[in-house]
């Protein structure tokens, strides 16, 4: 819980505003190898939307990107302990709470209200450790798809936020820093 402008703001169960009126993700979803590390097989991001990615992550406040304590190829984004009040569902490990892959995927945990809106609308699907291993991941844990372009670039920045709100306890809209607005 926070408060802003004298408004009490408490995570919830209703769409974050990143989340609302996300568009239908156009073509066939690739697919994501069932084997760990689970990297997508086709339709991987190019490298410059990668990296515009972590540099979008990197404005975040109160986030430091680095290597993942995993043995995945990916960097983690991780919360500044002062700010990690979200579940602890909200976190992939420690106070890693997104992970952008090699391959552009990113694994993330939403809310299940909020992943399905996600899984609904074609950009994610559920991890497969959560299919396959139950219980070695929680329900809500998703690999958003890399983007193939910069359209498709906003839409998972979109999703990313969702994450930061989730790790953080709150809904709010968010500002390029990740400040609310």
């Amino acid at each position: 819980m926070i408060a802003l402008d004298k408004k009490i703001v408490r995570i919830s169960k209703d769409l974050p505003p990143m989340l609302t009126g996300l568009p239908k993700r156009m073509g066939k979803s690739p697919r994501i190898d069932i084997r760990y590390p689970c990297l997508q097989l086709e339709d991987t991001a190019q490298q410059n939307l990668r990296e515009e990615l972590l540099r979008s992550a990197k404005r975040l406040a109160g986030v430091v990107v680095q290597p993942t304590e995993l043995s995945v190829p990916a960097m983690a984004l991780v919360m500044d302990e002062a700010l990690a009040e979200g579940q602890p569902e909200a976190f992939i490990r420690g106070r890693e709470f997104t992970l952008i892959r090699t391959d552009g995927s990113v694994h993330l945990p939403l809310m299940p209200e909020w992943g399905e809106q996600v899984l609904k609308t074609g950009w994610a699907c559920i991890h497969p450790l959560v299919r396959y291993m139950a219980g070695a991941l929680p329900p809500q844990n998703l690999i958003v798809y890399a983007p193939r372009d910069e359209q498709e670039l906003e839409v998972v920045w979109r999703i990313v936020q969702a994450s930061y709100c989730f790790a953080r306890g709150w809904i709010v809209n968010l500002d390029n820093r990740g400040e609310p607005v």
